[in-house]
């Protein structure tokens, strides 16, 4: 369904949201890029991350939810999967997850002005989607750093942005990480994040946006003969809680 306009939204996302929001995105790339071969990757890679998030959703006037943090674990480490609505998920994870974590991102992004820099500094994984021979290389870089300590990985089984709001089809990555590591995976839900920012919108419309972390899933016995039906299991467990 296409989004009716509202011209206050219009004023408030061109005039104040979106320059805001450029120059917030700024200074935290800077502030990452200049100070993480310094200090400590624990303060630099998570907090400015954390701050640009929160500052992002107040900038949008949006409420947020969020339900279920106590779910973690901060001495683990996880595979996060969640459903991808809009671009505000990033804000969202950055500014409320109560994880340490990298991401697992498409190339494209490592080209971006001073984010791509900024991820890079921070130890994010960027997939070469160009082959099914490079994908798998960076995948492997994924559990690389997962070994290496206490980190998590967030990805987003979908491989892009929704397109109508509704959760799609599930690709294997993330399950197959699991089963190799055996690392437990929580399901993360994020509902109304569409209706704020669209997929091709560029205006926001304020709401609220609520994000469900649901309780970890043991992948011990996680095999290739089960791990469509372990994909399935995750992808109704996110669904579950879309609104």
């Amino acid at each position: 369904m296409k989004r009716k306009l509202n011209p206050i939204a219009i004023i408030y996302s061109t005039f104040i949201f979106i320059p805001l929001a450029i120059i917030a995105t700024i200074i935290t790339c800077l502030s990452i890029i200049i100070m993480t071969p310094i200090a400590s990757d624990a303060k630099w890679g998570y907090y400015p991350g954390r701050v640009w998030g929160r500052v992002m959703c107040a900038l949008a006037l949006t409420r947020i939810k969020i339900n279920g943090n106590e779910n973690i674990d901060p001495e683990k480490s996880y595979i996060f999967v969640a459903n991808h609505q809009s671009m505000f998920d990033i804000f969202l994870i950055y500014g409320y997850l109560n994880a340490k974590f990298k991401w697992i991102m498409k190339m494209e992004l490592r080209r971006t002005p001073l984010l791509g820099k900024a991820c890079e500094s921070m130890g994010h994984i960027f997939v070469d989607r160009s082959s099914p021979m490079r994908a798998q290389k960076s995948l492997e870089a994924a559990k690389d750093r997962l070994l290496q300590g206490n980190n998590s990985i967030f990805l987003f089984p979908e491989g892009t942005r929704s397109s109508n709001g509704k959760i799609g089809r599930f690709k294997r990555g993330a399950f197959t990480i699991a089963r190799d590591l055996h690392l437990p995976i929580i399901p993360v839900t994020i509902s109304g994040a569409y209706n704020v920012l669209p997929k091709g919108g560029w205006h926001i419309t304020p709401g609220s946006i609520t994000m469900t972390i649901h309780n970890p899933i043991d992948t011990t016995n996680l095999t290739d003969d089960n791990l469509n039906e372990m994909i399935e299991q995750v992808k109704n467990t996110v669904e579950s809680k879309i609104k």
